[in-house]
């Protein structure tokens, strides 16, 4: 079987009314926590994108002082990590407030003592980070280019004066 189009279900959601629409909405987030947490970020936080961004920074940073001693499981912990922020970014779905939340785990990263190990794995999810934020700069509108342009490159010095073997190259 397969799924209908998306403009489909657009056509057919016009004929239903107000309360079958809600039934619909309530069965969807009652079979998926996905579904759930969108519809709740939609409903409560939709207007207020900025609090939800910070929420989602806290978690980050709670993460980062919840990790495990094990190196292991650190690159277990941050991978997950990234998946959550991943799902948050998607419900947002604002370029300038994706690259605030991956600053933050980026700066994060930096603050906390891993970032001098040299388990590569771990590596790559803060290369991926900064990839992510650089790619995402020119996409922005010039006066948030300059802003977060000016906080990537803090990061990226404060990562430098941490790792003296960190080059820029390994994120281009």
């Amino acid at each position: 079987m397969e799924s209908p189009k998306l403009a489909e279900l657009k056509k057919e959601l016009n004929f239903q009314e107000s309360h079958e629409l809600k039934e619909l909405c309530l069965r969807l987030a009652k079979y998926k926590t996905e579904n759930k947490e969108l519809l709740h970020y939609l409903l409560f936080y939709q207007d207020k994108k900025e609090a939800y961004v910070m929420q989602v920074k806290e978690l980050i940073m709670n993460e980062f002082d919840d990790l495990h001693p094990s190196i292991y499981y650190v690159g277990k912990q941050l991978r997950k990590l990234t998946r959550i922020m991943n799902k948050h970014i998607k419900y947002i779905s604002e370029k300038h407030l994706e690259v605030e939340i991956a600053l933050a785990f980026c700066e994060s990263f930096i603050q906390h003592p891993i970032v001098k190990s040299n388990y590569r794995a771990i590596d790559l999810i803060l290369f991926r980070q900064l990839k992510r934020i650089n790619k995402l700069l020119p996409k922005l509108q010039e006066d948030l280019q300059f802003d977060y342009q000016q906080d990537f490159d803090a990061v990226l010095k404060e990562l430098k004066l941490k790792r003296p073997s960190f080059h820029i190259h390994e994120i281009s």
